[in-house]
């Protein structure tokens, strides 16, 4: 997300910038209702550490602040840096500060024995696959924009959805693979932490805009893929903080359908904005 925000911005296509951001967002959030049903259990988010809520609002605080910056078109500058993205940066490193605080001593056990590779290993390939990341970005980004001139999409409606799409599946992944060993404070924890460095990432990507601050550039299709972004944040955070047993199948509370229906209706909503 941060190399593909940032090669947006460079393009000057704000509204596929935030578009990517706040769609990766709403999907991460959709693709966790799915796997938390497949793979979490009924009892989940009584297995989840209490402080699991902040990570949840911590995402939510830094997602609504910048969905405000968009809906008011906010386009602030000082000494040509855009004081939105400055303001997200740092509130989104003294939440992740609080958050260390609170995280200290929380420890997760995982099913996962000893590894099979060496640390030198996990490294080489670690940075083997972010160059590779880095590298497609701004491809991806690039050609997402062509795509859109050429078809007559929205901009903002393909960061919403096709480059939402792409960038999310480290996430989906990487979730799948800690609900399978077990570690569901982790699986939990990593998409809603995504989501706090997604917005981080979009605030670098607005210092990196030129002409203004990026969020007086966006429309109301990408304001509106914020709003719902943070609505279902905030309705996995609700799950988290009644700690009950997740109901698979209900439309009066909030379940797996009804992020994932929500999910797919807020796609056409901001399509038909876009």
């Amino acid at each position: 997300e941060l190399a593909t925000a940032v090669a947006a911005a460079l393009a000057g296509s704000a509204e596929l910038a935030a578009g990517n951001m706040f769609g990766a967002n709403m999907l991460n959030m959709s693709n966790l209702a799915i796997l938390l049903a497949l793979f979490g259990g009924r009892q989940v988010f009584q297995r989840l550490a209490p402080q699991q809520w902040l990570v949840a609002a911590s995402a939510i605080a830094v997602t609504g602040i910048a969905t405000l910056f968009a809906a008011l078109r906010t386009d602030v500058t000082w000494l040509a840096v855009s004081i939105p993205g400055v303001v997200i940066l740092v509130i989104y490193l003294v939440l992740s500060g609080v958050l260390r605080q609170y995280s200290k001593g929380i420890e997760e056990q995982s099913e996962e024995e000893e590894p099979s590779h060496s640390l030198r290993w996990a490294w080489m390939v670690f940075i083997v696959c972010a160059g590779a990341i880095f590298v497609s970005g701004p491809l991806l980004a690039f050609s997402a924009q062509r795509i859109a001139d050429l078809t007559g999409i929205g901009a903002s409606f393909m960061g919403v959805l096709a480059l939402a799409l792409v960038t999310t599946l480290p996430e989906l992944t990487t979730t799948y693979t800690a609900f399978r060993i077990g570690a569901h404070d982790m699986a939990v924890a990593n998409m809603y932490g995504t989501n706090s460095f997604n917005i981080a990432a979009l605030a670098v990507a607005d210092l990196s805009f030129s002409g203004g601050s990026l969020f007086g550039s966006v429309d109301i299709s990408t304001v509106c893929a914020g709003l719902i972004a943070t609505l279902l944040m905030s309705l996995g955070m609700l799950q988290i903080l009644r700690r009950r047993p997740m109901k698979l199948f209900s439309l009066t509370e909030p379940s797996p359908p009804l992020i994932v229906g929500l999910y797919v209706l807020g796609l056409s909503v901001v399509f038909q904005l876009a």
